[in-house]
Order: structure tokens, then C-alpha cells, then sequence
């Protein structure tokens, strides 16, 4: 079972990263509430594992992709994992 700190650890990833939840409800096309609930840490462990992987995965992209990712989901669209160049 994952704890509490798991739990602030994935919103202080995801600030870190420099994204809003919007911003990775977007990008993942899950609703906010979604997103809200794997921080908050009320979510299922497979959403919360999942989520640890997608966070993961930005956590690798170059500061540039990352740049337009997030600016590309900012306008409500899905993550583009081909653009990884």
C-alpha cells in the first residue's frame, strides 16, 4: 500500500515537472477529478501506479519536448508520446 508521503510525492513531482493538474489531466485524457484523487491519495493502486509511470516518463523528456507537451495539453489535447525528439 502506498503512503501518505507517496501520496504528496506525486503533486510535488508533478509541480516540480512545472505542470497544473489540468495541465496532466489533459495530457493523460483522464478527468481532473482523476488526477486530484491519485495526489489526494484516494485513487486505486493501479491508477496510482500508472500515474508513477507517466510521471516518470516526463520526468525523462528533455526540458524542450516537455515545453511543448505541456503547452499542447495546456490547450486541452492528449500527451503526444511519438514526439519524444
Amino acid at each position: 500500500m502506498n503512503s501518505p508521503k507517496q501520496f504528496a510525492d506525486f503533486s510535488n513531482r508533478r509541480r516540480q515537472l512545472g505542470a497544473s493538474r489540468e495541465t496532466m489531466a489533459a495530457g493523460l485524457s483522464v478527468q481532473l477529478d482523476t488526477v486530484k484523487a491519485i495526489e489526494d491519495g484516494v485513487a486505486c493502486d493501479r491508477e496510482q501506479h500508472w500515474y508513477d509511470i507517466w510521471l516518470g516518463r516526463i520526468e525523462g523528456w528533455p526540458t524542450n519536448i516537455r515545453a511543448r507537451q505541456f503547452h499542447v495539453a495546456g490547450q486541452g489535447h492528449r500527451f503526444d508520446i511519438e514526439d519524444q525528439e
